[in-house]
């Protein structure tokens, strides 16, 4: 099982995973399209399908023509097609995905995937590592040693 469905599996009610969108498109030319269409597929409630889906066909993101692939997954995916195209076109999309660079900017980040634990980096991404921080974040929270956000 994967060290973060580890960590949600454990921690049911005192962890949240939230994804950020942090495109390398120096490095990545498929990069922010891939985002778009993971954050398109968001509405349409299949973010992670999406997600998975792209990274299972890293080396085949385009067809014959050149044009991604990105709305046969959403049909695959049993999405909207038509709304899929239309939310990958949306400047709130654009916006989004530009904040979460501008955070990642903020944060530091240097590289994806990148882990933090309540705005710590995370070095031991193993389960072991991740329950250590985890618990000794929720310890610092029972003796009132944290502001709630």
């Amino acid at each position: 099982m994967p060290t973060l469905e580890q960590v949600l599996g454990a921690y049911p009610k005192q962890v949240k995973l939230v994804f950020k969108q942090y495109p390398l498109t120096s490095i990545h030319q498929n990069a922010k399209p891939a985002a778009l269409a993971t954050v398109a597929a968001q509405k349409q409630g299949k973010f992670w399908q999406m997600h998975d889906k792209i990274f299972q066909n890293q080396a085949n993101l385009m067809d014959a023509q050149g044009k991604y692939r990105f709305a046969e997954f959403a049909k695959e995916l049993g999405m909207n097609v038509a709304k899929f195209e239309t939310d990958m076109k949306s400047p709130e999309l654009e916006k989004l995905i530009a904040k979460d660079q501008k955070d990642g900017a903020d944060a530091e980040v240097t590289g994806t995937p990148s882990l933090y634990l309540n705005g710590k980096k995370v070095a031991d991404r193993s389960f072991e590592g991740l329950k250590k921080m985890i618990e000794a974040e929720l310890s610092k929270g029972a003796s009132g040693a944290t502001k709630p956000n």
